[in-house]
């Protein structure tokens, strides 16, 4: 009886350095588990992150150039300086159109008087007559066009964006 007794108790000893063995394993398995799908979450919440900035950056030149545009079709023309109204358009983006950003674009005309001036990476690259783009309206407006580079980055891939606005406004003001 007592071999018996000893007998279970090396069977038990046997069968707990077993369990042991296999939750070493399962937590090992566990941990490599983890460390896939952690790296697969950190960047898709890079991705998420970079993505979100992107179109922070999107709205924020849309803004400008509606802004612009607003702000030139309220002067008197005697008064209407290109100058200015990019200027308006670059304040307005709050460091999204600054000459440092890269593909910095920024055209101002005013199609009543075939005035335009180009903008990019801060510098005049263009002025003359005609359109900063193509809206298939005849009547004195004030257009303005607005763009950036921006990137979106998922870790192990990354995607480059042009950003691009437009917005136009009536000149309403006449002659003052």
């Amino acid at each position: 009886m007592l071999k018996r007794v000893s007998g279970t108790r090396s069977k038990e000893r046997s069968e707990s350095v077993q369990d042991d063995n296999e939750s070493r394993r399962d937590s090992g398995a566990a941990m490599v588990e983890m460390a896939f799908i952690f790296s697969l979450l950190v960047m898709l919440l890079v991705g998420v992150v970079t993505a979100a900035i992107a179109f922070g950056q999107k709205n924020s030149i849309e803004n400008a150039a509606r802004e612009a545009s607003r702000y030139a079709a309220t002067l008197p023309e005697a008064w209407l300086n290109l100058d200015e109204v990019v200027a308006v358009a670059v304040e307005a983006a709050q460091g999204d159109l600054d000459a440092d950003v890269d593909g910095q674009y920024i055209c101002v005309a005013h199609t009543g008087h075939d005035k335009k001036l180009i903008i990019e990476g801060g510098v005049p690259t263009g002025s003359g007559d005609g359109t900063c783009y193509s809206d298939g309206l005849s009547d004195s407006r004030i257009q303005v066009q607005t763009g950036r580079q921006s990137r979106i980055n998922a870790a192990i891939f990354s995607v480059d964006l042009n950003l691009n606005a437009q917005a136009s406004a009536r000149y309403e003001r006449a002659e003052s």
